[in-house]
């Protein structure tokens, strides 16, 4: 390949498009179930022009997101902001809740690294969480959209 083929030079990558390019290299291990530290060294050890264009990729996926920011991000609607970070936490704890039950149920596909009574305790906390923020969102006469009732 000549030099003349070559796409323009990058430009300098700090450590957050290294993290997304390094998870995009990842995900082509997904599927293996391959451990983090085997990505990790598979991605230490590539050529040049993989890590370029996993870098050129993550620079575009970077540049995308930061361009979709959503419209409360200014500060202007905290009751908007307030509605997506329950969201957010309620699905959280929904995955985590589903994990441990199929840690309980004998189906869960790996075995948690983390000891399953620290991330019970995460649930608990996080369950404990949603119910201040629905408090507080009906102080302020937040409507939160509730779609589920994650805890009570």
């Amino acid at each position: 390949m000549s030099d003349e083929t070559l796409e323009p030079p990058l430009p300098p990558i700090d450590a957050r498009t290294e993290a997304v390019a390094e998870r995009l290299f990842g995900l082509k291990f997904a599927l293996r179930k391959d451990d983090p530290k085997h990505i990790h060294d598979e991605w230490e050890h590539a050529a040049d022009w993989i890590h370029d264009g996993y870098l050129r990729q993550a620079i575009e996926v970077l540049a995308t997101a930061d361009q979709a920011q959503p419209a409360s991000a200014d500060g202007s609607d905290y009751g908007e902001r307030m509605r997506v970070e329950y969201r957010e936490l309620t699905a959280r704890a929904g995955r985590l809740r589903d994990m441990l039950q199929r840690y309980a149920d004998g189906t869960l596909d790996f075995e948690p690294t983390c000891p399953i009574t620290l991330l019970s305790r995460q649930l608990d906390v996080m369950d404990k969480y949603a119910v201040l923020l629905r408090h507080r969102a009906k102080i302020e006469h937040v409507d939160l959209e509730e779609q589920d009732s994650v805890t009570e």
